[in-house]
């Protein structure tokens, strides 16, 4: 299995941040127009998660995403792993990503 680039911290039961059999990689930011998806595979913020909780089950990251935002605080840990990481700030995250979630 190919290891990809993940900077994200694993959270099981629900992500880890390393590729297992039958996972599904999941972008934490998303969106074709705004290039988001690709800042998050080049910048790391990737999480591999199995089919029930990426798209098939009601907690699914794609059917149920404001669980995902709000419970699992998503988003917040994805832009504060980005800063700790490459050592830059609240606004440089919203310059890349067009908002902040902290």
């Amino acid at each position: 299995m190919k290891e990809e680039f993940c900077i994200m911290p694993s959270n099981p039961p629900y992500w880890s941040n390393k590729r297992f059999l039958g996972s599904e990689r999941h972008e934490v930011f998303e969106g074709y127009a705004t290039k988001n998806r690709d800042y998050s595979i080049e910048d790391g913020l990737v999480i591999f998660t199995t089919p029930e909780l990426h798209r098939i089950g009601k907690k699914s990251i794609h059917l149920n995403p404001k669980y995902w935002r709000e419970e699992l605080k998503l988003q917040e840990i994805a832009e504060q792993t980005w800063i700790d990481y490459y050592g830059k700030t609240k606004e440089d995250f919203s310059k890349r990503y067009g908002r902040n979630y902290l």
